[in-house]
């Protein structure tokens, strides 16, 4: 009832929001005249000014936009007069972005484009902030990521306020977090998880990711054989940088056009369109990486193609050399403008090849360790906009997207200690002995053995102290994406409205052959897990998950003399197969306090991340109990010994599974004084139903234990009968994550007389997260006398707290007559710190009986102290704890200084070097918890080159 009465009253607001805005939009003066606005665009090769074809003019405020055609011409009819933004894109060229004041005496519009090199006066090599009244969100152009000699998308992170350098290599995963300090497992994972990327307008998805062995049995996700985890975001390794022309990092509340994310987004703007044949060579002590891109024009009205390709090949360590990891992709696109330059249209296939390996180590006798991990991947894509123009309607965009993603893992190993009970059923109940299809029955004659017609050729084994295991996950992804977005436009006087309305829809599916290995050879047991096993599983039955959204959006912009008042509000609508449908309402504002000096800005909403494959239809829990083992007992014939096991199979779902949200709260500040830049921001996020493996008051369940021996008869009659508890872990929203924090970032800009710019960046921040969830402890032992009933503890026993203050100084000193560009960088870590708080982690509140998993709690207050725990009885109740963690581990300010050089040697030959950590800084700290145990800050020191060549 609660829940429903808020999201009434999202809803009204909402309303009310827009209706507000529309009736002050109406209520201003009469549609002004509307003018023409034509020109051309011209591109500067040397002393000449070419007219430049196909580069993209618009009019962002009015979500009109054309393409110059014709010698470099473009012409807009009908637009409003007045002020306006009037952009120019084109690939390679730096973007023009200026204001202009339209009128109905207006001059022809003629703009040229100068090349984007390092030859620029103004050279950016750092992220840009986004404009004022929209979401948060930093520019990272092509400039930026050659200058930082980017290996993937991930590298790029340092660039945001905040962000750490890191080594750019391939060694491991890598995923994308935003606005996270917590280094805790689920956090990490949960945050990259709802980290949306975005790339050609479709998102990269990993909803339908499924590789790890035993999410049930073990209550971790972990990926089998290296790549993404299912319970993380996507691997971005395999998302190279040679053919993106900018990145945006979306950290504040987004576009509600923007869904299924809780911490941010992350949009690829791909190459398209003409550009010269560039030939790319780098490496650095881990990472050999080779690419090129060229782009060329079809002829006279038929378009023009993009293509690149890339390889990396990756040593995690150059003296194991059998561990590596290769990457190679290409990339098709194909650009086009239909219907008398009204329709624009991107088509392209993308290919990605990723192997993540770890060959046999040829000493390795003893373990014979190896595993492999294979991603190969195609897309295809189209997108594109259709102007339309007519009256309020301005364009429609579109994006119709497939991804089709073999994985395969691998992994073997030899090992040691691994007796355990095996069956191959996975029908619940099922009792077989180690000879297919015999039926076995007691003293009494009361049969022993249970099967079906499906189970009469499985058998039960005991595995051996030894082998070799041998296992495969055979993952095949389908990821389906289509989004139509309408954009209106309405202007009233000093008030423009753009609103956006649209929907998207996605499904998500697996088609492959899942988890397989040998029965005899099976996966190693989970020894934390009495009697818990495993069974190959087809993902081919599990259904796709569909999901559709809605969204609506104003954007309201209102100049007031000289001031504007611009505000983002919208809602969006998610619906989902299973946990059904949730409402997001955002908003972003900003207001002039005073005219081109002073900008005030805040922002409220609701972001959810919809439930993956992992959380709605996770793999059955196994369990096996031995009812007789008789197969070391040398006083019976070796053709006789009995061996019978009982297989129990539980389901896992959660039907009351929740749409996990995130409560984003931003407000903050921007000064424009000259050339010189300064952004603050202050910001709360409130993450509500974190998805998360956990075992809970239904993941007990209780089973009747027997056990049978032999009589003097030598039949065979039962020797003990014993309730036992199975346990295992389902999905839930027991994941709770409060981050607040606040970021700058300040520009002061070029100072022409020492040719050096400087932008300082930062942010702290400071993260709790808990697990909401109550806590369970088992003190029984392995075998079926043992089993004791199962403690429950108190939730959110423990908060883990972190935080963190960082900050960035880059120098960056260019001489454009030469092409060089040296960054000095100077990155420092003033605080550091991670503790937890602890609750009533020592004395139970109740507990599952053995006998029939009921839950008992105790009275409140009933036990107050250990001491009378104990005399209950319930001593066996009271674990072991440890408030190590409760130390608050701090570390002492350290720094990093880093440094990036570009160096054009021609007009066809650039060379780019790095080096980080380049003082070799290796500050080390005597850890609080663990007195005599040291920790060394830092980044080992590394380096890597570039060679690039432009034809």
């Amino acid at each position: 009832m609660k829940l429903n009465a808020r999201m009434n009253v999202e809803k009204v607001a909402v309303m009310l929001l827009f209706a507000g805005l529309w009736i002050v939009s109406s209520a201003k003066a009469q549609t002004p005249d509307r003018v023409d606005v034509h020109g051309t665009i011209y591109e500067l090769e040397g002393t000449k000014m070419l007219p430049l074809d196909f580069a993209t003019v618009s009019f962002p405020d009015y979500a009109i936009g054309t393409t110059s055609r014709n010698k470099g011409r473009y012409i807009f009819k009908n637009v409003p007069v007045g002020k306006a933004r009037m952009r120019v894109q084109f690939l390679g060229k730096l973007q023009i972005d200026v204001v202009v004041d339209v009128r109905g005496d207006m001059e022809p519009l003629d703009f040229t484009m100068k090349n984007e090199d390092f030859k620029i006066k103004e050279i950016i090599v750092t992220a840009q902030n986004n404009q004022a009244g929209n979401s948060t969100s930093s520019r990272i152009a092509r400039t930026a990521i050659d200058h930082v000699q980017a290996t993937s998308l991930y590298d790029l992170m340092a660039l945001m306020p905040g962000g750490l350098s890191s080594e750019p290599n391939l060694d491991n995963a890598r995923q994308i977090n935003i606005r996270q300090v917590s280094d805790a497992t689920k956090v990490s994972n949960f945050n990259a998880l709802g980290t949306a990327i975005i790339r050609d307008g479709a998102p990269v998805s990993n909803n339908s990711n499924l590789q790890a062995m035993s999410p049930t049995v073990g209550g971790q996700a972990v990926a089998l054989s290296g790549g993404s985890s299912p319970a993380g975001g996507l691997d971005v390794r395999s998302i190279g940088t040679e053919n993106i022309e900018s990145v945006e990092i979306i950290r504040g509340i987004p576009s509600v056009e923007y869904g299924d994310l809780t911490s941010g987004a992350v949009i690829i703007n791909a190459k398209a369109g003409r550009e010269p044949l560039r030939i790319n060579a780098k490496a650095n002590p881990k990472v050999y990486q080779a690419s090129l891109a060229t782009g060329f024009t079809l002829g006279e009205n038929k378009g023009a193609l993009n293509v690149s390709g890339d390889y990396a090949y990756n040593i995690s360590n150059p003296t194991q050399s059998y561990r590596h990891y290769q990457r190679l992709s290409a990339r098709v696109m194909y650009s086009n403008v239909f219907l008398n330059n009204k329709l624009r249209s991107n088509t392209s296939l993308n290919f990605i090849y990723g192997k993540d390996q770890r060959d046999r180590n040829p000493d390795d006798e003893i373990t014979k360790t190896a595993s492999r991990g294979e991603d190969v991947g195609v897309t295809l894509n189209t997108n594109g906009s259709w102007n339309i123009d007519k009256g309020w309607l301005k364009n429609v965009r579109y994006v119709v997207s497939g991804t089709y993603t073999g994985k395969s893992s691998y992994y073997q190993q030899v090992y040691s200690s691994a007796n355990a009970p095996y069956s191959m059923t996975t029908a619940d109940g099922t009792v077989l002995s180690n000879i297919p299809g015999r039926h076995v029955y007691d003293a009494g004659g009361n049969e022993i053995t249970r099967f079906g017609d499906a189970d009469v050729q499985n058998y039960a084994i005991y595995l051996p102290s030894s082998y070799l295991g041998h296992y495969n996950i055979d993952s095949r992804e389908i990821n389906v994406y289509a989004k139509l977005a309408t954009n209106f436009f309405k202007q009233a006087g000093r008030v423009n409205n753009r609103m956006l309305v649209g929907a998207d829809f996605r499904s998500d599916g697996n088609m492959g052959n899942g988890k397989t290995y040998d029965p005899s050879a099976p996966p190693y047991r989970n020894l934390s897990q009495n009697n818990a096993t495993f069974r190959p599983r087809s993902y081919r039955d599990i259904p796709f998950i569909n999901q559709l959204g809605l969204f609506a959006e104003e954007n309201f912009n209102w100049r007031i003399g000289l001031r504007m008042l611009n505000i983002q509000a919208g809602v969006r609508y998610d619906h989902v197969s299973v946990v059904k449908g949730t409402l997001s309402p955002r908003i972003n504002a900003s207001f002039d306090l005073v005219p081109n000096l002073f900008t005030i800005r805040g922002g409220y909403g609701i972001t959810a991340k919809m439930p993956t494959l992992l959380y709605l239809y996770p793999e059955k829990a196994y369990f096996e109990y031995v009812n007789v083992n008789e197969l070391a007992n040398e006083r019976i014939a070796e053709n006789e010994r009995m061996f019978i096991t009982t297989t129990k199979v539980y389901n896992a779902e959660n039907k009351d599974l929740k749409i996990a949200r995130n409560y984003k709260a931003e407000l903050g500040f921007d000064v424009h004084a000259g050339k010189v830049n300064l952004a603050v921001t202050a910001f709360s996020e409130r993450l509500k139903n974190g998805y998360s493996l956990d075992a809970g008051f239904n993941t007990f369940k209780p089973f009747m234990y027997n056990e049978y021996g032999r009589d003097e008869d030598n039949q065979l009659v039962l020797t003990g009968s014993h309730p036992v508890l199975s346990k295992y872990y389902a999905p839930g929203n027991n994941l709770f994550v409060n981050t607040k924090g606040v970021e700058f970032d300040l520009n002061l800009g070029r100072i022409d007389a020492i040719r050096t710019s400087f932008l300082l960046n930062g942010a702290w921040m400071c993260t709790e997260s808990y697990t909401n969830g109550y806590n369970f402890y088992d003190n029984s032992g392995s075998g079926a006398s043992q089993r004791k009933h199962v403690a429950i503890y108190e939730p959110k026993s423990s908060i883990s707290h972190d935080r963190q203050f960082s900050t960035t100084l880059r120098a960056t000193h260019n001489i454009p007559s030469i092409g060089f560009v040296v960054t000095l960088t100077a990155q420092a870590v003033w605080q550091r710190s991670n503790w937890r708080t602890f609750g009533n982690d020592s004395i139970p509140i109740g507990y599952i009986s053995v006998e029939d998993a009921s839950v008992n709690m105790f009275k409140p207050g009933q036990y107050t102290t250990a001491e009378a725990v104990k005399e209950a009885g319930y001593g066996y109740m009271l674990q072991n704890v440890s408030h190590s963690d409760a130390i608050k581990e701090s570390y002492s300010p350290f720094f990093c200084f880093n440094i990036n050089v570009t160096k054009e040697i021609s007009d066809n030959f650039r060379v780019s070097f790095f080096a980080n950590n380049m003082f070799r800084s290796y500050p080390r700290k005597e850890s609080k918890r663990s007195p005599g145990t040291y920790i060394t800050m830092n980044n080992r020191f590394y380096f890597g080159l570039e060679l690039a060549l432009t034809l």
